[in-house]
């Protein structure tokens, strides 16, 4: 189905790419997912090592369901590795992202494309949360004309600055149109 269900542009036909209009920027995740899996890593070897070293029973157990979880943390981490976000003339195409919708539900979803004419605004807030403990963290917003909202998951994309890019490319591409 052409460059739809392809996340990386160079993968696509030269034909497809023209209809769609060669990709302008790529933005690739961050460093952030190797640090993550080095963690999850020495976090298997450590259970590891207390399966083998502890004689308890119940310690073991807890130890490899430990490693269980953790590897499969570890695989969902690498899943995102290859993830790009791809800006071209036409749209933007957004590997995995959070989903709000006007009714307030949230929802990851996949490989979405977005047209520039169907965008209206593109916002990045910095959020602090936290009662005991305060994390500030920045966010990017992507609100449809339906008022449907995306979100860029800040722990795979550097959003100090891409949002301020999507935001020149919105301006500069939906004024085309």
């Amino acid at each position: 189905m052409g460059c739809v269900t392809v996340t990386h542009p160079s993968l696509c036909a030269v034909k497809d790419n023209l209809a769609h209009g060669k990709p302008v920027a790529i933005y690739r995740t961050t460093i952030s997912i190797i640090i993550f899996e080095m963690m999850y890593l020495a976090l298997v070897m450590v259970c590891g090592y207390i399966i083998f070293q502890v004689d308890i029973i119940w310690i073991k157990l807890l130890g490899i369901i430990m490693a269980i979880v953790t590897l499969w943390a570890c695989v969902q981490f690498l899943k995102r590795l290859k993830d790009r976000i791809v800006v071209t003339p036409s749209h933007l195409s957004l590997p995995n992202v959070e989903k709000q919708s006007k009714q307030e539900k949230h929802a990851v979803v996949q490989k979405v494309i977005i047209p520039w004419h169907d965008i209206e605004d593109i916002n990045y807030t910095i959020e602090v949360k936290g009662d005991s403990k305060i994390s500030i963290q920045r966010r990017v917003y992507i609100v449809l004309r339906n008022k449907t909202k995306y979100i860029i998951d800040p722990d795979f994309y550097d959003v100090f600055f891409l949002g301020r890019k999507l935001k020149s490319f919105w301006q500069q591409y939906s004024e085309k149109r």
